[in-house]
Formats: structure tokens, C-alpha cells, sequence
């Protein structure tokens, strides 16, 4: 009997788990799936920023295609106009209401998920933004107006960077780094997934000084963007712009120019 007891006791002691065993068994999976969601956590951030970008592309297209078909580009949409024009651009030829404000996805025919006010949304759930060079000055044409577009083209004209009528895209908020482009007529952001609380300077500087339906925007003078290196915490954004000189050629390609 003696014996079976201590066969019995003994049998325990081999199989049986102590609290501070378990303690760190528990420990090592919570390591674990610490790195297991980690891991998945990138995978989504570079999955939708993949996206993001794809987006963009498609939206440059687009654009490049309606000047080919219209002779110019469209003006940005806005809240304003609604509940008319969820979507469309606000404004017409050479008479945009907006520089800038948000893609005009109705009109371009771009399908995506929408919000209440029609705007195309980003993978985070943010509605595009879109800035049109829309300022007749120098030697800069309105971008929206065929009529301006093929006067400037015919004139010969050189379209000499000119800070402060048409767009710059730097790689630092004041443009003191390098200037990735000077003449640009549109860009279209999208503003990633901390817009709403970082306070990087380039960050601020894309979203802008005004608001529009509750979103910021760049306010009309506000004409610099930043498409920096990518930061998790510092910087997101996601730009793309359209080349003065690709649009032109475009249009010539489709008998919109000269």
C-alpha cells in the first residue's frame, strides 16, 4: 500500500504544472503572439499603403485621360455644392470654385468606396484631396480652361518655375531640401492614417490651413506639399502630381493641342 502511495505521489509530481511554470509558459505565448500581431500589423500598413499608391496612379491616369477627352482638367469637388454635386466637380471651364479641395471621383468616373458627401476614400477611410492650378498670372495658364491651356501653348512661352502661382512639391515644409517639382498643376494626397494627430511640420503643411465640410485643406495661397521619406509616426503621406509637360503631350497625342 506504502509503495502505491508513493508511485501515486510520484506520478504527480512528474506530470503536474507548478504556478510559476505556468507563469512562464503563459509569458513565452504572449511573447509570441506579440510578434504574430506585430507582423500582421505591417502587413496590413504596407498592404494599404500599396494601395494607397495604386489609387493615386489610377487617379493620375484618369486625370490625364478627361484633359485628353475635355481639353483641361477638372476642378476639385467640394461640401460646399452638395447636396447637387456629391462628387463632381465644383465649378466649371476656366471657373473652378476651389483650388483646392477634394477629387471630383463622380466626375472622372472612378469607382471606390464613397462617404455621405461623395468623396472617394482612401484605404483608411479618408477622402482623397485634390489641387488644381487654376490662377491666370505670368506665364502660367489656367489649368481648367482649354482656352488658357492652348493660348499659353501656342504662345511658346517657357513655363518657367514660378514659387507662389504655381504648386511646388518638396521634401521639407519650407522647401530649403529639394524641390521635387516647381510647376506642378494638380496633386492628389491622400493623407494616411495619422492625419488627425501628428504634428510633424510636414505633415501640417500638407493638411493644410483651412477647412472644408469639417476636413482640412490647403487654403488658397497655401501652395507648397511635402512628399517626404516614410515615417510611421512623423510622416504617411502619400503624393502624386501631374507633369505640366505630360499633360501637354497628351493633349497634343489626342489632337487637344495645339
Amino acid at each position: 500500500m506504502k509503495s502505491s502511495v508513493l508511485a501515486s505521489t510520484q506520478f504527480h509530481k512528474n506530470h503536474g504544472f507548478s504556478l510559476i511554470e505556468m507563469a512562464v509558459v503563459l509569458m513565452i505565448m504572449g511573447v509570441l503572439m506579440s510578434g504574430v500581431l506585430i507582423s500582421i500589423s505591417q502587413t496590413t500598413l504596407s498592404a494599404r499603403r500599396a494601395s494607397a499608391l495604386a489609387q493615386l496612379r489610377q487617379v493620375e491616369e484618369a486625370l490625364y485621360g478627361f484633359a485628353e477627352s475635355q481639353g483641361r482638367l477638372p476642378c476639385p469637388a467640394s461640401i460646399a455644392a452638395l447636396p447637387t454635386n456629391k462628387g463632381f466637380e465644383d465649378g466649371s471651364a476656366g471657373n473652378c470654385n476651389y483650388t483646392h479641395g477634394f477629387l471630383p471621383s463622380a466626375t472622372l468616373g472612378i469607382n471606390g468606396p464613397t462617404n455621405d458627401d461623395g468623396l472617394l476614400l482612401d484605404p483608411w477611410g479618408n477622402p482623397l484631396r485634390y489641387s488644381l492650378q487654376k490662377t491666370i498670372g505670368g506665364s502660367n495658364p489656367d489649368f481648367s480652361d482649354p482656352v488658357s491651356i492652348k493660348s499659353f501653348f501656342k504662345g511658346g512661352t517657357a513655363l518657367a518655375p514660378t514659387p507662389g502661382i504655381t504648386f511646388q512639391v518638396c521634401d521639407t515644409s519650407d522647401c530649403s531640401g529639394s524641390i521635387l517639382a516647381n510647376t506642378a498643376p494638380a496633386v492628389i494626397m491622400t493623407m494616411g492614417e495619422n492625419w488627425a494627430s501628428s504634428t510633424s511640420p510636414n505633415e501640417v503643411t500638407n493638411a493644410g490651413t483651412n477647412s472644408l465640410g469639417g476636413h482640412p485643406v490647403h487654403a488658397g495661397a497655401d501652395l507648397i506639399f511635402v512628399s517626404a521619406g516614410y515615417s510611421e509616426d512623423n510622416f504617411d503621406d502619400q503624393l502624386v502630381w501631374l507633369s505640366p509637360y505630360v499633360l501637354f503631350s497628351r493633349m497634343v497625342s489626342a489632337g487637344k493641342l495645339p
